[in-house]
């Protein structure tokens, strides 16, 4: 066989698989719908090859893979309109239940702002308007609560567990202990167990939306359940921590106690204090997370937001009104956790957050998209210029105007998140309402993710990819490496900023392979495609699992799961380019649809548009 002598094997010559871009053309037109920032603009491919079908089957992900799913706000700020009853957007409730009912989740987590009127006590009056007809109505504070806990039965009847969180606006002391009644589950982990009279609430909207019926009999979801420890259990329920699987969740209520006092029992509370006061039970329920598994955390408030200045630890996220911040971070990252979720900014903005320093720890924060009435827009200057001189954030994605949600896969050392959503067409576009429930059709807009046995790269705009280099730790050794391509997205966000790409790597072990398994994730990519920045890869492999022969005949290659599941050639499924052999090294002048194998250096490599799983396999 002739070494790496770069004679071009031309076994195909074809145009490969394009994409329909349209829903991402629909929703940046006019800026009146979901406005997408973190994008790339390339060419696309508009008719497809013709591959031969692979019978090697992926097998990732895995069987025991398993799902949650993670919702924002829900506060209904404008007139009911017959589905919408007690400052709650039962609508849009009504249809995230569903869509999580149709992912197979395992249970929901909300970050809080249940509702619209619970933070104070008393009573609000209710405006209601159905086919010209106005009539009134009023709810107390509590009464608001338990109609969102009266809408998550839909949930239970299907066996999902939901675990909730109070926000701002149900933050009164009254409220917390209605909480901890409606929402028992975040004592224990047990579902379907709603106290009858909340099953049983007056609904003002029965006619249009009727109430859940229960069904079933009560199931537990999750173990280990701990809150901080007073002497009175102010916080039993409200900061919870509990265990599913190989994975602890820690969600953190930052709002008013039952007895007014901070997790001590004896400080006085204080919004901005609360959290610090907690700070020793974070840190004690994320060093206990299961063995080698991973940790995720919850709040309402967020570390540094777009629009809302007021954070987890204080008025503002600078230093001085933050004190706790940087401990908090610290202990997020020496603890490994994967993901801070929270809501308040009712916008999908997703970012490394770090130490005041910039520098001495960074965690991914995942800003949820808005399930309310109201929408919010990035401050101008941005809030991490205001009061950080520019040193907390870097951005990597942010969508306007929509209404969604994440879906989070855990399988194994990795975590897979796609982030769904529907356009919402508020007014104004720059922070704006909706009056009725949209049409809402979720599509999912990213995938990103992280392994535990993987490493993170952060790419600014414009820099190049190929400091994104891994050697697997899941039995073979394979090495990754990424030859060429750049983060091309150099568009900025409404306060001017660039947005950075998040590459992440992981491991499977080899199966039936001639590698182990390459999970690449977080280049640059439109929301609303898989189409990233063009790149060029490569992955050593095993010259004994491999022949000559197919070697030569070029069905030996860098390959990626297809749509049934067996593993194909991984330029087949690049929108655009021609489809090229090469027996030989890789150089920088191949373009998109360029694959070969080096048997110099051991390695196979192609230059492609997507990101996903990687392979070395003969018989594609």
């Amino acid at each position: 066989m002739s070494q790496n002598n770069d004679k071009n094997g031309e076994l195909e010559n074809s145009p490969i698989k394009g994409i329909d871009r349209r829903e991402f053309i629909k929703r940046t037109a006019a800026g009146a719908g979901a406005v997408a920032v973190g994008m790339v603009m390339g060419g696309c491919g508009t008719s497809s090859s013709a591959a031969t079908a692979s019978t090697v089957a992926a097998v990732v992900p895995s069987k025991s893979a398993w799902k949650f799913a993670v919702m924002n706000d829900t506060q209904w700020t404008q007139t009911d309109d017959g589905y919408n009853p007690d400052g709650t957007p039962v609508g849009i409730i009504a249809k995230l239940n569903q869509e999580f009912i149709n992912k197979g989740v395992k249970f929901v987590v909300q970050t809080g702002d249940l509702t619209e009127k619970a933070s104070s006590t008393g009573t609000t009056t209710a405006t209601k308007t159905v086919n010209g007809t106005t009539t009134t109505y009023t709810y107390s504070n509590t009464a608001a609560e338990d109609m969102r806990a009266l809408f998550a039965q839909t949930l239970y009847n299907a066996g999902i567990g939901f675990f909730p969180l109070r926000g701002n606006h149900d933050s009164a002391a009254t409220t917390a202990t209605e909480f901890q009644r409606a929402f028992p589950q975040a004592q224990n982990g047990q579902m379907n167990t709603t106290p009858a009279d909340v099953l049983s609430l007056t609904n003002p909207d029965a006619d249009l939306q009727p109430s859940p019926v229960k069904t079933g009999s009560a199931f537990t979801v999750g173990s280990n359940f701990s809150s901080p420890s007073s002497s009175v259990n102010n916080l039993k329920g409200l900061s919870y921590s509990f265990d599913y699987n190989n994975a602890r969740f820690v969600l953190l209520d930052q709002f008013n106690t039952v007895d007014g006092f901070n997790a001590d029992g004896t400080t006085a509370y204080a919004v901005g204090t609360t959290i610090a006061g907690q700070q020793s039970w974070i840190d004690t329920a994320l060093a206990g997370k299961p063995s080698s598994g991973h940790a995720f955390v919850f709040s309402h408030k967020g570390m540094i937001t777009e629009d809302h200045v007021d954070v987890l630890f204080g008025s503002d996220p600078s230093a001085t009104n933050s004190p706790g911040l940087d401990a908090f971070i610290t202990s997020l990252k020496n603890n490994n956790v994967g993901y801070h979720f929270c809501g308040h900014d009712h916008m999908y903005d997703r970012s490394l957050v770090a130490t005041s320093d910039g520098t001495t720890a960074k965690v991914m924060q995942i800003v949820g998209a808005s399930n309310s009435s109201k929408f919010y827009y990035p401050a101008s200057p941005s809030n991490d210029v205001t009061y950080c001189s520019g040193k907390r954030q870097t951005l990597v994605k942010q969508e306007l105007n929509t209404i969604g949600y994440c879906l989070v896969t855990v399988d194994g050392s990795h975590v897979t998140v796609e982030y769904y959503s529907a356009p919402a067409y508020p007014a104004p576009v720059n922070g704006g309402v909706i009056a009725t429930t949209p049409t809402l059709t979720f599509t999912k807009r990213e995938t990103f993710g992280y392994s535990l046995n993987g490493t993170q790269f952060v790419v600014a705009a414009g820099s190049a990819y190929t400091t994104v280099q891994d050697t697997s730790t899941a039995g073979s050794g394979t090495v990754a490496k990424v030859l060429a391509g750049s983060n091309g997205y150099t568009v900025t966000d409404p306060s001017g900023r660039f947005f950075s790409a998040v590459v992440t790597t992981g491991w499977y072990a080899a199966n039936a392979t001639a590698s182990d398994i390459l999970f690449l994730r977080g280049m640059s990519a439109s929301l609303g495609s898989s189409q990233t920045d063009i790149f060029a890869l490569s992955l050593t492999y095993d010259k004994t699992k491999v022949t000559d022969a197919q070697i030569q005949a070029g069905s030996f290659a860098l390959a990626a799961p297809d749509d049934s599941g067996n593993w194909t050639n991984a330029v087949n499924k690049s929108t655009g380019g021609t489809k090229k052999f090469v027996l030989g090294a890789w150089k920088s002048s191949y373009p998109l649809g360029t694959y070969g194998v080096d048997t110099t250096s051991g390695t196979v490599w192609a230059v492609v548009n997507y990101n996903g799983y990687f392979a070395a396999v003969a018989g594609v």
